[in-house]
């Protein structure tokens, strides 16, 4: 790898595009979600229909219940892996003709902050291993026709905002797990009122942040009003958007898992339910870049014990000199 002692990253435009595709791949952490089959503490009887839903009024709801929701699915699912990853990718204006490959791999998480994707093409070639443990997270990239890049940063430095990014992408490692169900919601967030949509039947949650470089952003989530049930995700899409509304990225959640908790609500003496995504169109706007992901063999709540999470989590790439973020000056992609 060709690195000099300004700690400048210096590659071709093709690559930094690669990069900013899988870097994309992170930011299904702010969009996939899990959920559960019940929202029975709001819906009441209404929700308790598949049939005839256009005459039905939709209940109102409050952000708070919304983000309650999220956080007690996020307290039944400690484990996620799956045995088997597909993600197809495509480049390019309106993505008619775009450029195409997919790789296959991998992937596994845990609370709090334990995430580990890896996959490679056929082929073609190409290697991605992003994850994420106690101490840091890492991205590694081997593209077709370019060194491979591999750059890490610890998560205090990320959080101080030390650590830069490729043209101050809008990405926190926290998202992942958020994307999995996994990380709890401050109760006392900064949450507008939630906006119905009568004609999608939809609730859509959203607040304004920004990333720890201080990159303003708006974060939205989109709910399905009526009760998930089989491979029906309750949590429809994510999105980022810049302060003006403009969309940053995307992610439609199409189908999803649907597994026991293995407890049962005493109010409603339904069964708790907890999904986790099984197929993600993620879109990153600006980037014209689109990934396919289909996630297969999903397993929830394995009882790992702290040699298999160092195991899992710890990074073993080889070939490639890891940079520090905290460090390195990236060009803008």
């Amino acid at each position: 790898m060709i690195y000099n002692r300004q700690r400048h990253l210096d590659r071709p435009t093709g690559f930094r595009a690669s990069l900013v595709l899988y870097i994309g791949l992170l930011l299904l952490a702010g969009m996939m979600t899990a959920g559960c089959r019940q929202l029975d503490d709001w819906r009441q009887q209404l929700q308790q229909r598949r049939g005839g839903r256009s005459g039905e009024a939709i209940p109102q709801v409050t952000a708070q219940q919304l983000v309650n929701y999220l956080n007690q699915q996020a307290s039944r699912l400690r484990t996620l892996s799956y045995g088997e990853v597909r993600l197809t990718a495509r480049e390019g204006d309106g993505l008619k003709g775009a450029v195409s490959y997919t790789l296959r791999g991998r992937l596994a998480a845990a609370q709090p902050r334990y995430f580990h994707l890896h996959a490679q093409g056929g082929l073609a070639g190409g290697k991605v291993d992003l994850g994420s443990n106690d101490e840091r997270f890492w991205i590694y990239v081997d593209a077709p026709g370019s060194k491979p890049l591999y750059v890490y940063a610890t998560h205090t430095d990320f959080a101080a905002g030390k650590a830069q990014l490729p043209g101050s992408l809008p990405f926190e490692p926290e998202w992942v797990l958020q994307a999995l169900g996994m990380c709890t919601y401050p109760a006392d967030g900064r949450y507008e009122a939630v906006q119905i949509d009568e004609r999608a039947r939809t609730y859509n949650l959203s607040w304004p942040t920004t990333t720890p470089t201080g990159l303003a952003i708006r974060k939205e989530v989109v709910f399905a009003v009526d009760t998930a049930t089989g491979n029906r995700p309750q949590v429809l899409r994510h999105t980022v958007r810049d302060p003006r509304g403009l969309l940053i990225c995307s992610a439609e959640i199409k189908s999803a898992y649907t597994f026991p908790a293995g407890s049962t609500d005493p109010q409603t003496g339904h069964p708790h339910i907890v999904q986790c995504p099984n197929q993600v169109t993620l879109r990153w706007e600006q980037q014209k870049v689109e990934i396919d992901l289909r996630l297969d063999d999903a397993r929830v709540n394995q009882p790992w014990t702290a040699e298999q999470l160092r195991a899992e989590f710890t990074p073993r790439i080889t070939g490639a000199v890891p940079i520090n973020l905290a460090e390195a000056r990236l060009p803008l992609p």
